[in-house]
């Protein structure tokens, strides 16, 4: 029989849930971060999205990753509630024997942990993985280790932020522009932030490996906007859309 378990990453933008079968995931789900999401409206959602596909079985164990407090006592209730499990909660604290090179491990988001696991899980030994979504981090690991990274603005928040900002700019479509030099507003927003971000990235990553000499190095590509830099840099080795999730059912293999 299959143990079934829940991963749920909570971020700033997305929550996304991901049911696996042992080590396989056979279910994902996205929804928007609320601050003010109660147990009650977390509870629906488990029992009619997730309920369904255990064919009569329970969860056996479930595990948490966040950015967001304001929601964690509502999922770890809405789970207990709903599936009679008492999340794992990935912290720097619990973060299945990661060794934390970093001057103040509590800042560590749990994300950017889970990540690693991830890694891990997929058998890398070091490198570094470089996750797109509401922010654009960089996380380097080796032997067992996080030896920390880079937090950068994310695509869509730095398109929001420059609109927010400005009084004659508003946000402009993600498409991929067509050159260098914009003929149009929008286009030159999607040049600056797009391009940049490319940019930005390939700096980043080149500076990262010539400070850290990596022995055979695995660069991974997760999160949200991942697909958006897919064929854009080579240097990219693998998207692996569920990392988090995996890094956080690796958590509960580990544990179980």
């Amino acid at each position: 029989m299959p143990r079934y378990h829940l991963t749920v990453d909570i971020g700033n933008t997305q929550s996304v849930m991901g049911l696996f079968s042992d080590d396989r995931i056979v279910k994902r789900w996205r929804l928007a971060t609320r601050k003010d999401t109660t147990v009650d409206e977390i509870s629906l959602w488990l029992s009619g999205m997730v309920t369904p596909h255990l064919a009569g079985d329970k969860i056996s164990a479930s595990a948490l990753a966040s950015v967001v407090p304001a929601q964690d006592e509502a999922w770890v209730g809405a789970l207990a509630a709903t599936f009679h499990v008492s999340p794992r909660i990935l912290d720097w604290r619990d973060c299945g024997g990661l060794e934390l090179r970093y001057e103040i491990p509590r800042q560590i988001g749990a994300d950017r942990l889970a990540n690693v696991l991830g890694a891990q899980a997929l058998g890398h030994t070091s490198g570094v993985v470089i996750d797109l979504g509401t922010a654009t981090t960089f996380d380097v690991f080796e032997d067992g280790a996080y030896l920390g990274g880079a937090i950068c603005p994310g695509i869509q928040s730095s398109m929001r932020i420059l609109a927010s900002s400005t009084a004659k700019l508003s946000e402009a479509e993600l498409i991929w522009p067509r050159g260098m030099i914009g003929k149009t507003t929008d286009e030159a927003m999607r040049i600056g932030i797009l391009q940049g971000t490319l940019g930005m990235i390939s700096h980043l990553l080149r500076g990262i490996l010539e400070e850290k000499p990596l022995r055979d190095p695995a660069i991974l590509a997760t999160g949200g906007l991942a697909s958006w830099v897919r064929d854009k840099l080579p240097a990219i080795q693998s998207i692996e859309p569920d990392l988090t999730l995996i890094g956080l059912n690796h958590l509960l293999i580990r544990k179980t």
